[in-house]
């Protein structure tokens, strides 16, 4: 009697086994296709709850960045300017091109306002507006840069001016840039730009400027919220460095040379446990 229970009990247990196994398998195959979907040539995202590693593909290989540095731009004019700062647009700055807010030459605007239209819409005369003001030139500012991404840990990247345009030498990676996105989002007023689907600024022209938030997401993914600066030049192909959040957590995540971002971010929060 007790053999026949014995067995039985084997036979349980050993059906328990594989199906566990045959389950396990599943969720992996199923984590394999997300993955190979993934059109990102790098990634890197982290649950910042669990600390679990959600997505990594080439972490450690240099790309350019494009937009995304701004978020380490902004961090460089918090640490140096004040929010109610006021700054003079120069000639350089409201001439640079293509991506730009449509700052008044010799106009005065407030470092927020300039910070808004930075990160929200990505406005490249605000970034040079910024770095003229806070080190005179672009390439001192890239020093600055240089020396914050150091602080935050970088070991992998090299920047040479405040918006992101093509360069050669601007360099970075997924790991470094998450690095950079974890910093930006943990500061207050950088998160509140992001979550802002549109941004008015006025200068000591009187004139008022309207833009729209270039993160798409904002309107396509009520859930999780996901705030993000986005990036793109032919060279960089679209990059995207963003937090997504939830009411048990939150979610750091990059991606770099992508031919479809947004899939990709709902590819990889797809991992996040439910």
């Amino acid at each position: 009697m007790n053999i026949i229970k014995n067995i039985t009990s084997a036979r349980k247990f050993l059906a328990i086994f594989l199906v566990g196994n045959l389950l396990l398998f599943g969720a992996r195959e199923a984590d394999a296709k997300k993955a190979a979907a993934i059109t990102a040539q790098a990634g890197y995202a982290v649950d910042s709850s669990s600390k679990k590693v959600l997505f990594s593909r080439n972490p450690k290989m240099k790309f350019y960045p494009a937009s995304t540095v701004k978020l380490l731009t902004a961090l460089v004019v918090l640490d140096n300017m004040k929010l109610k700062g006021s700054i003079r647009v120069s000639g350089r700055a409201s001439s640079v091109t293509p991506t730009k807010a449509g700052l008044t030459r010799g106009a005065y605007y407030s470092v927020s306002e300039l910070l808004k239209v930075l990160l929200a819409t990505s406005a490249n005369d605000a970034g040079v507006a910024l770095a003229e003001a806070v080190s005179g030139s672009q390439e001192r500012f890239a020093l600055l840069m240089n020396k914050k991404a150091r602080a935050l840990g970088c070991r992998n990247s090299n920047f040479t001016n405040p918006t992101g345009l093509p360069d050669k030498r601007q360099l970075t990676t997924a790991y470094d840039l998450y690095l950079i996105t974890r910093a930006a989002f943990n500061d207050p007023f950088i998160a509140s730009v992001m979550r802002q689907k549109n941004v008015t600024i006025a200068g000591s022209d009187g004139k008022t400027i309207t833009l729209r938030n270039h993160n798409k997401l904002l309107w396509k993914m009520p859930e999780p919220r996901v705030l993000g600066k986005t990036g793109y030049t032919r060279s960089a192909g679209h990059c995207y460095a963003g937090l997504a959040t939830y009411d048990d957590g939150r979610v750091i995540v990059v991606i770099l040379k992508s031919r479809n971002p947004y899939a990709d971010i709902r590819r990889i929060l797809s991992k996040r446990p439910k």
